[in-house]
Parts: structure tokens; sequence; C-alpha cells
């Protein structure tokens, strides 16, 4: 019998067996020592869940503590589809339908999704949700929200702007402070059983969520309610495309009210025009006209170029830069005071002033007055309005630009240069976050900018002064004088380039403004008021100044800002001989 054979099999089986042994070994190895801290972390995930515990959206309040902007608890209603017959879907939608505010095809098209979840409704009140829950239908569930509130609606709707559907901030202070209003969200880690089901006897690890901060405003929220009610009725009344305005405090440079026509309902973002700026007083910049005289009579004054009874020969149109000049209305030749020619909105009056002043001090002055400069206001999209530099005027670029043409502004930038009058000379860029208030209590309150000192006080009290004959008998700003108190500001009437001829300027389309301030002699806020293309040639004295009137009038009763009791000094708007004292008004002499 021959068994080497057999010693052979006896062999190789043995050898396999060595090496079977050698891999498994390997494995334990591995598995036990090298892969032993993954492995157990994959087991542990297997026995714990997370969920996030959603931080609360901060609030928004106006100056006085009134709610401006909150959020409150809401219900989404879901469905199962997988639950839901299809013979039983149409009378779910007749059903559900009126109680969550949706047509009946909508909620129809929800309901004959695939899979196991499909969303109807978003952010129903909880009373409204409840509603739903009585109806008791199997398949129809409730899951817990938030809703952002806006108690107004569309007041100061521009300056709050809105959330998107998943709460983040989307247009206006929302969007700006969005970081500060939505907090950080925290966990809670607890252990769970191979089905899912909470482990009683585990522990639970929270990390607490850290709600938003509490965002105060500087704005009134009574004031921004009657300024956008003023607006929105003169609108119609004049055949405006849109008006615009803006109230600062003088001494603060705070923002009183900021303001538009027309504005959405921040409550509903389907009411927000995708074609117009959200917030047009800080966003929209346009051309303003005679308003912006002032800065060419501040620099004259402060230069020393002129006192407010300096006779000025005017006559009817100047030619300049090769380019003619009229005033708006026809005129002889007539001897003005410095002070009726601001009063009377002289354009050829205004560039011989800035000639004596000549265009590098002019552009010093227009700079120092923040033109063409974004304000710094807490705002996205602020627009910074344009004068061009100096480098790339040509021969006739100094003949528009001292009466308000060829340059822009925004509103809030028309209100800043009046501050800076009203303020002695001082202007303080614009702002309108007053404090903000953390989770834990800690209240922040904003920095004011430093003031820029642009023009001196003695020159800001005779501008004052001149300002105060726009709104006097003789003035083109009459109708926005406020019986009882002294009131200076200034009228314009801007032409818009007309894009159906070649963006030339039209004879039809114009912008009108009105900016002033209360009381003239110790003013408390200035109003800067901008209306857009009025029908039948309206201008800024026709719509502008009744609207500073209406808002100034209802300002210093809300505020409790009394008359000072001082009258205004009369100025002469012409120097009159023997015959013209006998023929013209006395106001005018």
């Amino acid at each position: 019998m021959r068994l080497g054979g057999l010693d052979g099999r006896l062999r190789f089986g043995f050898a396999a067996v060595c090496t079977l042994l050698l891999v498994i070994g390997g494995r334990l190895v591995q598995l036990q020592g090298v892969d032993h801290g993954n492995l157990a972390g994959q087991a542990a995930a297997q026995r714990v869940d997370t969920v996030t515990l959603h931080a609360l959206r901060g609030s928004i309040l106006d100056r006085d503590g009134t709610v401006l902007a909150y959020t409150s608890n809401a219900q989404d209603i879901t469905a199962d589809p997988t639950q839901i017959k299809i013979t039983d879907r149409w009378h779910y939608a007749t059903v559900l339908a009126p109680l969550i505010g949706k047509a009946e095809l909508t909620v129809l098209q929800g309901l004959q999704k695939k899979g196991h979840y499909a969303l109807l409704a978003t952010a129903l009140s909880p009373m409204t949700a409840q509603k739903v829950i009585d109806q008791r239908l199997p398949g129809i569930y409730t899951q817990a929200t938030t809703q952002r509130q806006y108690p107004g609606r569309t007041t100061a709707a521009n300056v709050l702007g809105t959330v998107h559907s998943d709460g983040q901030g989307a247009a206006g202070i929302e969007a700006e402070l969005d970081r500060l209003l939505a907090g950080r969200d925290g966990t809670m880690t607890y252990s769970v059983d191979n089905i899912g089901n909470v482990n009683p006897s585990s522990r639970t690890t929270t990390k607490p969520a850290k709600n938003g901060a509490a965002i105060k405003l500087t704005l009134d929220q009574s004031l921004q309610y009657v300024a956008q009610q003023y607006l929105d009725t003169a609108v119609p009344e004049s055949g405006a495309r849109g008006a615009q305005m803006a109230v600062l405090d003088v001494h603060t440079g705070q923002v009183l009210a900021l303001a538009s026509s027309g504005t959405f309902d921040a409550s509903d973002p389907q009411t927000i025009d995708p074609d117009k700026p959200i917030d047009p007083p800080v966003m929209s910049a346009f051309e303003p006209g005679s308003v912006q005289k002032a800065i060419t009579f501040a620099a004259a004054l402060q230069e020393e170029l002129l006192t407010p009874q300096t006779a000025i020969r005017v006559p009817d149109s100047i030619q300049m830069g090769g380019v003619t000049v009229s005033d708006a209305w026809p005129h002889a030749t007539q001897n003005f005071t410095a002070t009726g020619v601001l009063a009377e909105s002289s354009n050829v009056g205004t560039l011989k002033i800035a000639q004596k002043l000549g265009p590098e001090t002019w552009y010093r002055y227009e700079k120092l007055f923040g033109v063409g400069t974004k304000t710094g206001i807490e705002l996205p999209g602020e627009s910074s309005g344009y004068v061009p530099p100096l480098k790339d005027w040509s021969a006739s670029t100094f003949a528009n630009l001292p009466f308000g043409q060829g340059e822009s502004m925004t509103v809030l930038q028309l209100a800043s240069i009046y501050q800076t009058i009203a303020n002695n000379g001082v202007r303080i860029p614009p702002r309108i976050v007053q404090s903000v208030t953390k989770s834990d209590g800690s209240v922040t309150e904003t920095t004011q900018p430093g003031g820029i000192r642009v023009i001196t006080p003695a020159t800001s009290k005779t501008l004052r002064t001149m300002l105060e004959s726009v709104t006097m008998p003789g003035g083109t700003g009459v109708r926005a004088a406020v019986p009882g108190y002294r009131v200076a500001g200034k009228t314009g009437t801007a032409q818009q380039p007309d894009p159906a001829h070649g963006g030339r300027y039209s004879e039809w389309m114009n912008w009108d403004t009105f900016a002033g301030m209360m009381p003239a002699d110790d003013p408390q806020f200035v109003v800067a008021i901008m209306v857009d293309n009025p029908a039948h040639g309206l201008e800024g004295g026709d719509v502008a100044a009744p609207l500073f009137h209406h808002i100034a009038s209802y300002e210093v009763q809300h505020a409790h800002i009394p008359p000072t009791g001082s009258t205004s000094r009369h100025v002469p708007l012409q120097v009159c001989g023997g015959m013209d004292r006998r023929y013209l008004p006395a106001n005018v002499c």
C-alpha cells in the first residue's frame, strides 16, 4: 500500500486551515484593535438621535418700544398621501381648502403627490391649525413652525423688509441685521432603541438655542404711519408716479421716518413689486433741482462772497460754458438781493454766485455736504448718488450743477444736507438703529458717527434766515408754511431725462422737491420730500411744499415742540428804487 499521496493531501489541508485561521485572526485584530474606535462610534450613532432646537428670531421695535416685527408659533399642515384613499382625496380637498386658504385643486394636487410627505400649507395660526385637526382626517398632520408677524403690515415695510419662507432675512433690516436677529440654533441628543423609540433611562445632552437679539430702531411708528398716509394721498391727487420722504432729528441725525408711497405688505412678500426698489428713499437717486441751491449759497456765505442783502443783477438768461441757461419764468433784468435769488429760485442768479466761487471751491463744498457719498445707514442697497468728478467736467458741466442738474442724490442724502444747515453746520451721518438687546438682556447702544464741520454756526444761522424767505410771501415755498412757526426750506423742480427723446431733459417730466426745518430759529427736525413726475407741470411749491406742511404740522404736535415766539426777520428780495417801492409789495422791497 502506498501512503505518499495521502501525506500530500494532509499537508495541503493543514496549510489551508492555517491560512484560514490567520485570516480570521487578522480580521479579529483589525476589528478589535485597529477599527474598534470607528465601529464603536458607528454603533453609538445607531443608538442616539439628535434634533435641532430652533432659536427664536428677535423682534424689531420703534424708538418707543412699539413692536414692528416679531415671531410667533405657527403650524404647517402636512399629509401622507399613502394613507389617504384615492377615492377620498377630493373630499379631503373640499374640506381643507377653505380652512387653509388654498384652492381645492391646489390641495388635491398636494394629496396626489408620490411618497409619504406633502406640504399643504405653511405657517398657519394655532387656531386655524386646530380647525384642521378637528376634522379628524386620517393622513393629515400638523407640524410645529414659526411665523414672522408685522403688526403694521405696510407701515415701515420699506425699512423692515421681510423674510424668506425659511425665516432668513430677505430684505431691509431683516436682511441687513439677519445675523443678530436670527440667533443660533441649539441641539438635543438622546438614546434610542433599534426601532427609534427614546430610551427613558438614557442621558440627554442639550445645547440650548440662543435666541436672536431685539433691534430697536430710531423710527417713530406714529410719524412713519402718518407720513405714509400723506404720501399715498398726494400721489393720486397730483397724478404722480410716486413720492418719498425722510425725517431726521437735527441734533443726532437719527431717522425718525423714512417712507415711500405704495409700499408693500411686509407680512405678504407676494405684494413686493420686483420691478421697484424695496426702499426708494435709500436706493433711488434723482436729480434734486433747485432744492440743492442751498449748498451754493452756503459756500458763498462761508467764503464771505455775499450777504443776504448783496445786490445781484439778474437777466432773464445767461451764457455759460457754451450753453444758454434761463430762469423758469421770463423777466426783464432785475436787481435781486442774494436772498431774493434764493427765495424766487433764480437759476441765473445762482450761476452768477457760483461763478464767484469757482468750480474747485464749489465742488469741495458738495463733497463736504456728503453729495456722491453713501451715508452708511444700516440698510442694504444704499445708493451713493452721483456728482461728476472735476476731472470729468466739460465746459458746460458747471452751467448745470449749481442749481441741481447733472448730479443725483437720494431723499436721505437730501435730508442730511438740510440737517447740516439746521445743526449749525455740523453734518451727522444718519442712522436708523438705536440699540441691540441680546437674549441675555445686555443692551448695546448704537454709536453715533462723529460730526463733520461743514460751515460755521454763523453761516448756518444766516442761511436759515435766507431760507425762511422761501416760505414767506414772494417765495416759491409759501405752501410749506405752518401758522405760528418759523419755517426755513427750499423748493426744487428738476427736469427728468426723457428716454423717448434720446435722454434730453423733458419739458414736462419733473422731480419735485422740498426740504426744510422747524422751527427755523431753533430747528428740531428736518423733512425732505420728493414727488416723482406729478401731472400738469406741477412744481415743487405746488406738491412737495404742501406735503411738508402736513407732515411738519403733525410732528410739532406729536413731539410737543412749541413755537419759539420769535418773529421772522424781513430781508428784501429786490433792491428797490423810489418808483419800485410804489408798485412792488412791501415784502419784495
